[in-house]
């Protein structure tokens, strides 16, 4: 990037073009048109991996941007203790709890899906006043009530979209997930058209008065920029969803907000590394951007890799749960330290932000020994995320490509360290080894994809290979494994296998292979013999197993 502030223009951080571009979104914007006019097809082509290598690149260091700035100084970290130590060691005894209670941790889930959204707004807001207070703008206490209020209003649009009636997907005391207020659509009905009309009157509003009021209306270029933003990542999706209005325009297109949202979170994180970055600049320990930006990598590296390789391993039991309980704890973790160090309000933060002062004091260095030690410890965190990639799109695509299926289930077991990996990849692969005629191993990844996630499915099958093959306690368990789903009746209580010559176990047997029977079969096989990964066949989707 371009020098500090000194040697921009008025008004701006680095310069024009890459506060424009970055701070103020317009890269995204530019993403978002070309999707829209190439369409479906064009965002359906790119390949996975090039989001998965951004959000490494991107929305990790993000996460490292804040941990640098509240733990590297002695200063930072005495400063913010109630943040940086108690309501660390709070959130990490909360999300204890959670690995063994799902109901708090779909709590935790909701809290951290919901605060998301606040988090985007409330820095979309901060940048916006940033500018206009680098410009003079003439900010009196109406027109700063009707800038926040665009903003807020915002965030309770999606709130109420968010958190309306819907039905469950799951029981939140079996599964970790969201578990939606539940706003009864009556009162949604009600609710949002006063939401929207307010949200247009308040955005319209400060843009008027403001208009109004500066000497050049490109001094509002920027917050006007960051207010679409703002549209784009949140207002339109969850309106799309309510009302159908931007279906193919990808960036706005509910359909396509699962797809679409990695590129709106790095998006979001380059954003934030680009004025986190400037920040740092400021600070007499400034050691240039490179270094800069390899420490942030390593810390944001670290924050998602370690706690992996420390709980996820070899278990096969967290899956997605573990997955989505390590995002709530990250980004929960991150929202409370950025709510408490980057205000405008504070006397440090706006000498640099706003009135370009460049004298960031830091603390004396500490121990050099222990520093080293914390950095080789991130480092294996980078290390492990390298790793993770690399099995996930190397090593698995290659083995797939060449049918190697004891390749597969060996990249598939190795990124079970990672936490990566469900039980729909190894049921996936089960299919593909029956078809080259393994059934014993074939039966090993059934085995492992029952127990990271039961389904009817892989249990069918499993109850089908041991009564073929007279393995009566395999035979047993999985009958068992199968009446304890929710939506299957169990006809008889669990027998003793000393009791398997009995007539009673007959009637179990009969009432077990009826059952499996009758559970819902897999769709019609249309697949190129090998399952496939979405290309060139089609597969299962998880809701067919």
């Amino acid at each position: 990037m371009a020098a500090p502030t000194n040697d921009a223009p008025k008004g701006w951080l680095y310069g024009p073009a890459p506060d424009l571009l970055l701070g103020c979104g317009v890269l995204f914007m530019v993403l978002s048109a070309v999707f829209a006019v190439g369409g479906d097809s064009l965002f359906g082509s790119i390949p996975y991996v090039i989001p998965a290598v951004l959000i490494a690149l991107i929305s990790a260091p993000h996460y490292g941007a804040t941990l640098l700035r509240v733990y590297d100084q002695r200063e930072d970290r005495q400063g913010y203790f109630l943040f940086s130590v108690v309501a660390t060691l709070a959130l990490l005894a909360v999300a204890g709890v959670a690995m063994f209670n799902p109901l708090v941790g779909s709590i935790l889930a909701t809290v951290y899906l919901t605060w998301s959204v606040w988090h985007y707004t409330a820095q979309n807001y901060g940048i916006s006043m940033m500018f206009l207070r680098r410009r003079g703008a003439p900010l009196d206490a109406g027109i700063q009530r009707l800038f926040h209020a665009s903003f807020n209003l915002s965030f309770a649009l999606v709130f109420v979209i968010m958190h309306g009636a819907s039905d469950s997907v799951a029981d939140p005391a079996r599964e970790v997930r969201m578990m939606p207020l539940s706003i009864p659509d009556g009162a949604s009905e009600v609710i949002l058209p006063l939401l929207m009309v307010a949200y247009g009157v308040a955005t319209l509003g400060w843009l008027v008065q403001l208009g109004r009021r500066v000497e050049r209306f490109q001094d509002l270029a920027p917050p006007i920029l960051i207010s679409l933003l703002q549209a784009l990542w949140w207002s339109v999706p969850y309106l799309d969803k309510q009302f159908g209005f931007a279906g193919g325009t990808v960036a706005g297109d509910w359909d396509a907000r699962m797809r679409f949202f990695p590129w709106v979170a790095c998006a979001h994180a380059a954003q934030y590394i680009w004025i986190t970055s400037f920040y740092a600049r400021a600070s007499d320990r400034w050691q240039g951007n490179t270094r800069y930006y390899i420490k942030i990598l390593l810390a944001g590296s670290a924050i998602w890799a370690l706690p992996a390789l420390l709980f996820a391993p070899g278990t096969g039991e967290f899956d997605w749960n573990f997955m989505l309980l390590l995002a709530a704890t990250v980004n929960l973790h991150h929202f409370i330290l950025d709510g408490a160090i980057w205000k405008l309000r504070q006397l440090k933060i706006a000498n640099v932000l706003i009135r370009s002062r460049e004298s960031v004091e830091t603390s004396a260095p500490e121990s050099p020994g222990l520093r080293k030690l914390v950095w080789a410890i991130a480092a294996i965190g980078f290390v492990a995320t390298v790793h993770d990639l690399t099995e996930r799109f190397v090593i698995e695509p290659a083995a797939i490509e060449r049918q190697d299926w004891a390749s597969l289930a060996g990249s598939l077991d190795r990124q079970q360290w990672h936490g990566k990996g469900s039980a729909f990849d190894r049921f996936k692969l089960a299919r593909r080894l029956e078809r080259s005629g393994d059934p014993a191993a074939a039966a090993l990844q059934f085995e492992i994809s029952a127990a990271m996630e039961p389904r009817v499915e892989s249990i069918k099958r499993l109850i089908a290979r041991y009564y073929a093959t007279n393995d009566r306690e395999g035979f047993v368990r999985n009958c068992d494994r199968l009446f304890e789903l929710p939506h299957i009746e169990r006809p008889l209580p669990t027998i003793s296998l000393g009791a398997a010559s009995r007539p009673e176990f007959i009637e179990f047997r009969d009432a077990c292979v009826t059952v499996a029977e009758a559970a819902r079969p897999l769709p019609p096989d249309q697949s190129d013999g090998a399952g496939g990964t979405g290309q060139g066949g089609l597969v299962p989707s998880r809701a067919d197993y």
